[in-house]
């Protein structure tokens, strides 16, 4: 039980640190990186256009990292 206790506390540090993000990076991240959309889809679904996604999808990316980082997690 132990390795899925670290597992569940993983995933509550992702699901804050995506908490934290604005909202339109969350949505990019969450359509990127959860549900599998290529950029051409995030754009249609989000009114952008693919390199304004491809760029709030960097920022988010960024920021979790610096998010994740700033905390003692090992992972």
């Amino acid at each position: 039980t132990h390795a899925r206790n670290n597992f569940s506390d993983l995933s509550e540090v992702l699901s804050n640190a995506v908490a934290q993000l604005p909202e339109i990076q969350r949505t990019v991240v969450m359509l990127r990186d959860y549900e599998g959309y290529s950029y051409e889809e995030i754009g249609e679904i989000t009114n952008l256009n693919e390199s304004q996604v491809k760029v709030y999808i960097y920022r988010a990316r960024k920021a979790l990292k610096q998010y994740i980082g700033s905390m003692d997690v090992v992972i």
